[in-house]
């Protein structure tokens, strides 16, 4: 990772910038020429840099060093993070990452000699006159001002922030009520999200071994606890083209179900896969979570998957070619202490977003959160998208947010934890019109994790990292969301209601240890900065205080201030080429080097020629 002004940091130190060989420099001459020439006539009116992406602790927005991998169970397409194989100063080739998890079906893909790209350069405004929450900053690192990190500004000067299940709380004084902070607009919240489940690209692998679909038409039971009460049964639903579209024939009347569980395999369904053996045992529900298929299989990555996160995203595209008086269409999206719901008559386009709240005995209370129309009237195909995040519920009809006449917002009082319905978390239902969903898909939102660093005396220095004997002297300790890190939170991802219990003892146990001190409150000029990849950034949660007093420098721990902001990221102007030619892999014209030998280039191509350009990726930054 080097300190020149064309790159930026994002998780560890940056030293003297290693010799350059003559290829590197030649390449290097040209890209910076072309940047340039970008810059000259892009942003005449106004300072900007350019800064290179290292890293992948703002993945999924930004691309650090990374490999671009093809599932070969479900055919998904997908990025896994690369920066963990070379030193960042030297630039050699330290490990080879072997495998990953396919983030939409959990299938183990060898990516040893997947291609390997450096990461985004983009734009940053300089000239920033007031930031926002939820802008992408670049800044110095308040430990080693010479290195430069981007992350997302998440807490603004003179707050408090908490974070608490994976959302940003903040509150201006200890007698006022925290209040969650949510994104200013859809196009944002839409950027982050991340993929739970793409119904278009089923794993092929598994269904041809037996397993059961995870959407399935279903008439809810809730005797069949192991599927969490929503087992495959017929109804008015078809599935059609090979299961990847679903017509409905609807009388009115009763809601016909079709419905999503989160059947996440196990190791030994996917060792039967490898031994072209039926599966003996069927797929078994659990909560959807935080897991990144970003991070690829690591020792440094151990907890991929801890957390249940409840902020989800419901999208299908929606075919009606018949339409009755009084028909119904229901997207339901389950969310631990309430049921939330989009009811849609197509008769006219009118909307209610519904809240369940679930009681510990009796039926739920229901409340109409908001009211609207929208455009899906009579017949006609549209692609919706219901979602549920940051405690605000939201509806978009073929991209643009339904406007609706209230605030759509909910209030969550402590802690909201799973139930049995968080394993069938969504479902459509229909009733009254002839028509078809298809390409389903569930997505949720970032889970910023509430690790931190906690010193004594509070706000102390924390101990040099490269001096052993410094370690006696100072009480500093990183603490988990939930403590103990070695506890297998996952092996209760299958039991809801066990996992929230344990959850919640182990926060309490926290807040009775350490109290506020877990809370990150900020000065006047300071702000709190947060990396996307939550699981795998060094961010405001774990920053250090070790060289500051040295520099008289007496910002909090956690603190970025003012001063070392540097500007807005803007825009995404060079991710990678895409090779071309030989298969699509291109020619490869530069080798890794790995200790006192450099690798042959067929070996593991540092670069590869001919190339275009990503077009796909050149793009605003949220």
């Amino acid at each position: 990772m080097t300190a020149s002004p064309t790159s930026t940091s994002s998780d560890a130190a940056s030293k003297a910038a290693p010799k350059m060989t003559r290829e590197e420099s030649i390449r290097d001459t040209i890209e910076a020429v072309a940047i340039a020439f970008i810059l000259a006539f892009i942003f005449k009116t106004f300072e900007a840099e350019a800064f290179v992406i290292p890293t992948g602790s703002m993945a999924p927005t930004l691309y650090g060093r990374h490999k671009e991998v093809h599932c070969e169970c479900c055919g998904l397409d997908y990025t896994i993070g690369a920066s963990q194989e070379v030193d960042q100063e030297s630039g050699q080739l330290l490990q080879r990452i072997a495998t990953s998890h396919c983030p939409n079906c959990r299938y183990r893909n060898d990516v040893l000699t997947a291609p390997v790209f450096n990461g985004d350069r983009i734009v940053v405004n300089k000239q920033v006159s007031e930031y926002q929450r939820f802008d992408v900053v670049v800044f110095k690192n308040p430990e080693e001002p010479h290195v430069n990190y981007i992350k997302r500004l998440v807490g603004m000067p003179k707050e408090t922030v908490q974070i608490r299940q994976g959302d940003i709380y903040t509150r201006s004084a200890p007698d006022q009520p925290w209040v969650i902070q949510r994104k200013p607009n859809l196009k944002k919240q839409q950027e982050v999200q991340q993929i739970v489940y793409d119904d278009s690209l089923p794993p092929a692998l598994l269904l041809q071994a037996g397993a059961e679909e995870r959407w399935v038409p279903s008439i809810p039971n809730a005797a069949a606890v192991d599927i969490a009460g929503w087992p495959a049964a017929e109804n008015a639903w078809r599935a059609a083209d090979a299961g990847r579209s679903y017509k409905v024939s609807a009388p009115a009347g009763a809601l016909q179900w079709l419905r999503y569980r989160h059947l996440i395999p196990s190791w030994e369904h996917w060792k039967a896969v490898d031994e072209n053996a039926k599966l003996e045992s069927p797929l078994l529900p659990q909560l959807v979570t935080d897991f990144c298929g970003f991070n690829p299989e690591s020792p440094n990555y151990p907890d991929q998957e801890m957390f249940w996160t409840s902020d989800l995203t419901l999208e299908c595209s929606l075919q009606l070619d018949q339409v009755q008086s009084g028909a119904l269409l229901q997207l339901e999206l389950e969310e631990g202490v309430r049921t939330v719901q989009c009811r849609l008559q197509p008769e006219n386009g009118s909307v209610q977003l519904i809240a369940l709240t679930h009681q510990a005995s009796g039926d739920p209370v229901e409340t109409i959160v908001a009211t609207g129309t929208c455009p899906v009237s009579g017949t006609g195909e549209w692609h919706l998208a219901f979602a549920s995040v940051d405690d605000r519920l939201t509806l978009a009809v073929d991209g643009t947010a339904v406007e609706l006449e209230q605030r759509a917002e909910l209030v969550t009082e402590g802690l909201n934890l799973p139930t049995i319905r968080d394993l069938a978390p969504a479902g459509i239902a229909a009733s009254g019109f002839t028509g078809a969903v298809s390409q389903l898909r569930l997505s949720r939102d970032l889970y910023y994790r509430g690790d931190t660093v906690v010193t004594e005396p509070d706000n102390g220095m924390t101990p040099d990292p490269m001096d052993r004997s410094a370690l006696g002297d100072f009480a500093a300790i990183t603490v988990g969301e939930v403590g103990n890190p070695g506890y297998d939170w996952r092996g209760l991802l299958r039991v809801p209601a066990v996992y929230g219990s344990r959850y919640a003892a182990a926060r309490q146990e926290l807040q009775t240890r350490y109290g506020n001190r877990l809370d990150f409150t900020l000065g006047d000029d300071e702000y709190l900065m947060l990396g996307d990849n939550s699981p795998a950034s060094k961010d405001s949660r774990l920053f250090d205080y070790y060289s500051r007093p040295l520099r008289s420098v007496t910002s909090s721990r956690f603190a970025v201030r003012r001063h070392d902001l540097i500007g807005e990221a803007m825009f995404i102007f060079w991710p990678h080429g895409v090779p071309f030619m030989n298969d699509g892999r291109g020619y490869s014209v530069l080798s890794h080097k790995s200790g006192d030998r450099s690798l042959k280039a067929a070996e593991y191509p540092l670069y590869s020629f001919p190339f275009y350009p990503n077009f796909s990726r050149m793009k605003l930054i949220r």
